[in-house]
């Protein structure tokens, strides 16, 4: 009897046992039990066997209840063009890593990088955010490490180097660097009577302009711009796409792709908002070329917020599309003709120009006179002639208004390109445009073409009395087949009068 009863009792004693722990194995919606966390608690202290295992074991069970674990992220898909920025940006901030010799493993000499002139975008940035224009400092410091990767790779040959601005579109953006080449790019040929396209390094294409779509991305050489571009550019308004080969929907049909439009407007807004400080260079005699003045003494930032003391850097570009006019040659005169008379030349603002003289100005694409309406006349008098206002091109702004501050950054920004303008300080300037390439100034779309005329044969009467009548304006063309003579009706011929 006692066997059985010291049975009866393990067995109940197992199966409250086995229950148990059943019950510590529960576990939460954290898949975790208290017979896990139970079991690391004792393990602990039996593997360190401190002194005070009741205190150890007190903290390890608060400090469970008091953790916070973080929520695991949600995955989130991620779309190749923004993997491709991301992989872009992680190169361009970098080491370069050295090349490896695919058959002997060992690590190659890397090419020497291309030896250029640049400016200091960092100490530009600085300006830049003094009067609260332009881009951040972080921007920036990515476009410097761009423009690095730009001056620096040997097949581009680029001689010097300056960051123009970004170019703001609806689907991306373009970030444009303007250079200079140690060699002269291809002359681009047109068709016999149409005006010449300026030879790479000359005119509006003394510099050659590259873009990106985001820092670190590929560079893309912008074409050189042609007089046809520059021209349809002017009768355009548009956004930009942020697709370099998309095509310009626009009327006049413009000819060429978003490239050839982009190199357009870049060269409108160089040459009409690229300024220097009055004295800083001085033309050449012999070529017209611009060099550093070494005689020049920078001003103070106070006098520097006077339109009088900017200029001109860039000489401009003629509604014909090129800085420098093109004559065509007037053709000999038959004989007993006199000969014809040649076009005058088109004749636009002098290199160096002071911007005080841009308000006065009616060149294209520069500062132009605005143009009121004239007050509403009073009875059956005629309309007055509208009232010419000058306006100024340009506007000051300093990085403080408090008077007598040191080290103040004074700058210009132009009014007729809104997002071109120029930091000053030390002695040191800067020029950027950021903006969508719109020029502020009323817009008015081009007229659709003449409507064709209704094919006149003439014949009308035009008098009565003596007959006249109208002479062909048309001619048709012996090409075409002659009219067919109208069918005869059905029972017209053949037919037998009725007998009366």
């Amino acid at each position: 009897r006692g066997r059985r009863a010291r049975s009866r009792a393990m067995a109940a004693t197992d199966e409250a046992y086995q229950e148990a722990v059943a019950f510590l194995q529960k576990t939460n919606i954290d898949g975790e039990s208290v017979y896990e966390q139970l079991a690391k608690v004792v393990g602990k202290i039996l593997a360190e066997k401190p002194d005070d295992a009741v205190d150890l074991l007190e903290t390890a069970i608060m400090a469970k209840k008091t953790q916070y674990v973080p929520p695991e992220p949600p995955a989130v898909e991620v779309a190749p063009k923004n993997l491709a920025v991301a992989v872009s940006a992680k190169e361009l901030f970098s080491t370069p890593r050295p090349t490896v010799n695919l058959e002997t493993g060992e690590p190659e000499e890397p090419t020497p990088p291309n030896d250029y002139e640049t400016e200091n975008v960092l100490a530009d940035a600085a300006m830049y955010e003094a009067v609260g224009l332009g881009l951040s400092k972080k921007e920036m410091y990515g476009v410097m490490l761009c423009m690095k990767k730009l001056g620096e790779n040997p097949d581009f040959k680029v001689a010097t180097a300056r960051f123009f601005g970004k170019m703001l579109g609806t689907g991306g953006d373009y970030y444009v660097f303007e250079t200079t080449l140690t060699e002269p790019g291809e002359e681009i040929e047109v068709a016999e009577g149409k005006v010449p396209v300026e030879v790479s390094g000359t005119g509006a294409n003394t510099y050659t302009y590259w873009t990106c779509s985001y820092l670190g991305g590929a560079l893309t050489k912008l074409p050189d711009c042609t007089p046809d571009t520059v021209a349809a550019s002017r009768l355009v308004k548009r956004y930009l796409t942020g697709t370099l080969n998309a095509p310009v929907s626009a009327y006049p049909p413009f000819p060429g792709t978003e490239a050839h439009y982009l190199r357009a407007l870049v060269g409108r807004i160089a040459s009409a908002t690229v300024v220097c400080p009055v004295g800083y260079f001085a033309v050449s005699e012999e070529d017209g070329s611009l060099s550093k003045d070494e005689e020049f003494v920078p001003k103070e930032p106070a006098e520097m917020a006077d339109l009088t003391a900017w200029a001109h850097r860039y000489p401009h570009i003629k509604e014909q599309g090129r800085c420098e006019f093109y004559q065509f040659p007037v053709p000999e005169p038959e004989e007993g003709e006199e000969p014809p008379e040649a076009p005058e030349p088109e004749t636009g603002p002098e290199l160096l120009q002071t911007l005080d003289l841009d308000a006065e100005s009616t060149a294209v694409d520069w500062g132009a006179a605005v143009t009121t309406p004239a007050p509403a006349p009073e009875g059956d008098e005629p309309p007055g002639e509208p009232t010419v206002e000058p306006k100024p091109a340009w506007a000051p702004c300093a990085s403080s208004n408090v008077p007598g501050v040191k080290y103040q950054v004074v700058g210009m920004k132009s009014l007729v390109w809104p997002g071109a303008f120029v930091a000053y300080a030390g002695g040191k300037f800067s020029n950027c445009y950021v903006g969508y390439g719109f020029q502020n100034k009323k817009f008015v779309p081009a007229p659709p073409p003449a409507v064709e005329p209704e094919f006149d044969l003439g014949g009308q009467v035009l008098d009565e009395e003596s007959g006249e009548t109208a002479p062909a304006q048309m001619v048709m063309s012996v090409d075409l087949p002659p009219i067919p003579e109208p069918e005869p009706e059905e029972g017209a011929e053949g037919e037998e009068a009725p007998a009366e």
